[in-house]
């Protein structure tokens, strides 16, 4: 006789933040078969690896569990755009900026409630160059941090994977210049660096664009005029207290298209969810509410 329990698909990212995930997931294959699911688990072997197997589930699958950072879910929702697969999100990474969001956690009860008793929602996906982001694309300094990063990592990340490269970027980073097109219309050019996103959050907590939205079908810009370390230290600040908006020449807006270019054709790096991105020119779009997620129940 043919097994009908609902199927659910773990996707892990084995280098993903400090802990072995396995025995995790083997705990929670055990407490769902309990309650009649069955929990099929995968492993990625390479960046991008997410993508092709959230798309390879079944349509009937009941949802697919992304366990690892943020760059893992962007993965798995990549694999499941347009589909009507949900997402659930085990938050396994350094930042995890969208379960924070979502309110989501990496706890046998928490995932076992969200799957039986879960919220449905959707979810805008970005778009720089075609690729999907679904948190925040940075363009500039910060950018240039996470190249660094990645140049560097050889496996499981901490904070602390980051604060040579952040140290090099700050003594060697020259603030490119700028051209921000929102909806057609130009509103940046200058030296400086820049956010479009749809997520108030940052890393660190940092809500750069506090006025995102994750279903509004637009996307946020903030683009900080920065030509010298003292301004980007004055920049942080300002970002710390949530005070960089009204800083002097700062831009904020919302839109559907955003393009950014550098007028001098410089090389300037861009990043999307913490991971490298093409360099400038970059043409940002939106796919509004493009992926399904589950979220954790109301208390």
């Amino acid at each position: 006789m043919p097994n009908s329990a609902p199927n659910i698909r773990a996707i892990y990212n084995p280098i993903a933040g400090r802990r072995d995930l396995s025995a995790f997931l083997k705990k929670l294959a055990r407490e769902l078969e309990i309650r009649s699911f069955n929990l099929e688990i995968t492993p990625t072997a390479g960046p991008g690896d997410a993508t092709r197997l959230a798309g390879d589930v079944p349509d009937d699958t009941h949802a697919v569990i992304a366990v690892g950072g943020d760059g893992t879910c962007r993965d798995v929702a990549t694999g499941l755009l347009g589909r009507n697969v949900p997402m659930i999100v085990a938050p396994a990474g350094n930042e995890n900026i969208l379960a924070k969001y979502f309110k989501s956690k990496a706890t046998i009860d928490s995932l076992v409630s969200t799957i039986i008793e879960g919220r449905m929602t959707s979810y805008d996906v970005g778009t720089l160059n075609s690729k999907p982001f679904i948190l925040m694309a940075g363009i500039g300094f910060d950018a240039e941090a996470v190249h660094r990063v990645t140049q560097s990592r050889t496996g499981h990340i901490s904070y602390l994977t980051y604060a040579k490269p952040l140290w090099q970027t700050f003594w060697r980073h020259r603030f490119p210049a700028l051209r921000v097109t929102v909806d057609d219309a130009t509103v940046f050019e200058g030296r400086g660096l820049a956010f479009v996103g749809l997520m108030p959050r940052y890393a660190i907590g940092l809500r750069l664009l506090a006025k995102a939205q994750h279903d509004d079908g637009m996307l946020d810009v903030c683009v900080m005029p920065c030509t010298s370390k003292r301004q980007l230290i004055g920049l942080s600040i300002a970002a710390i207290i949530g005070r960089h908006v009204r800083r002097k020449g700062v831009v904020y807006c919302k839109g559907t298209r955003v393009r950014i270019e550098s007028p001098d054709d410089r090389e300037v790096p861009c990043q999307i969810d913490g991971d490298v991105a093409d360099n400038l020119p970059i043409d940002c779009g939106i796919m509004p509410r493009a992926v399904k997620l589950l979220t954790p129940p109301l208390k």
